[in-house]
């Protein structure tokens, strides 16, 4: 959960910008507590605010290709990172980031790359050597993002509405599953699966492969570099994450730098449904559980909610990624 801002086409590269940008940049910073990059280039302008999971130490944003030509700055996880740097055999990667990959596939295949990412992103890429950019969001919008347009024909783009709306004329959502392109003007749908058109899906249901589909999906968010456990609110869903990350946990690297007993974390009024719940399950499958408790009288905003979001606790262990 990183926090993205960028400022392009601008009509003022004064210092007086920069230091605008890095302000607004700061109202994110809560979403990204580990790190703060800025980079600049004549009228655009491309922030980022840090969470650490992969490679805490080389990582750091906004990222760049071998020359620097081209700049990005990312919120989310390419979960297929490894597959796609197999196919870029003449590049050199500068950290281990699974973001990396970004400015290299836009490199090799230009604006198309999009579809061949397997994760949770959105993303503002700039190419300096024309000055054109693009931004894209994942296919169903797991990650938040906000376009907005400034008096000057400038266009904004930000992880939360804070970072913009004191700035832009008018902002809205930034729609799931779509690039803007600098060079078309416009946004244009990268995601389009097949069954997009089907009113009625074609493929029988197979719980099987539903099971499978399932645990796929849940292994492959456990990519981190930094000690992960699970939101266990007792329901089923959250239940059926646990049960497969305690089983997966077992036999990975990470059982041996961690730990083979898997961390759950419950939130929630005291003496509530979940809490009770949460804690049942977690005896069931034996988990390091921890509750969290919270009053009416406080406020807790925790963003936008999902199947599958990282939050973080600070505890003597010291940062968790969580998995929903």
């Amino acid at each position: 959960m990183c926090g993205i801002l960028a400022v392009l086409g601008c009509s003022d590269g004064s210092q007086a910008k920069r230091v605008r940008v890095l302000e607004l940049s700061r109202r994110l910073k809560h979403r990204g507590p580990d790190w703060s990059g800025l980079y600049q280039h004549e009228d655009c302008y491309l922030s980022h605010q840090r969470l650490a999971v992969i490679d805490p130490a080389s990582g750091d944003q906004p990222l760049y290709n071998e020359d620097k030509s081209v700049v990005v700055t990312v919120n989310g996880e390419i979960y297929n990172h490894e597959v796609l740097r197999q196919r870029l055999p003449n590049h050199k990667f500068r950290t281990g980031s699974d973001c990396d990959v970004i400015a290299h596939l836009y490199e090799e295949f230009g604006e198309d790359f999009v579809n061949m990412l397997d994760g949770m992103f959105s993303f503002v890429l700039l190419d300096t050597r024309d000055n054109s950019f693009i931004v894209a969001r994942d296919a169903i919008g797991i990650t938040s993002l906000y376009i907005g347009w400034g008096l000057d024909g400038s266009i904004w783009i930000s992880s939360e509405m804070k970072g913009l709306n004191d700035d832009c004329e008018h902002f809205e959502s930034f729609p799931p599953g779509h690039l803007y392109s600098s060079k078309e003007g416009e946004l244009r749908r990268w995601y389009n699966p097949p069954w997009f058109s089907e009113a009625i899906p074609s493929t029988p249901y197979d719980p099987l492969v539903l099971r499978q589909a399932f645990e796929k999906a849940v292994i492959k968010r456990l990519m981190t570099d930094v000690p992960f456990g699970v939101l266990l609110s007792g329901g089923l869903d959250s239940s059926l994450v646990a049960s497969i990350t305690a089983r997966h946990l077992a036999g990975t690297k990470a059982a041996k730098q961690w730990g083979a007993q898997l961390h759950s974390f419950c939130v929630g009024l005291e003496g509530s449904p979940d809490l009770k719940a949460g804690k049942e399950v977690a005896e069931y499958l034996g988990t390091v559980h921890h509750e969290f408790h919270f009053t009416v009288q406080v406020r807790i905003h925790i963003g936008y909610k999902r199947l599958f979001i990282p939050f973080h606790f600070l505890n003597q262990a010291g940062i968790w990624t969580l998995i929903m």
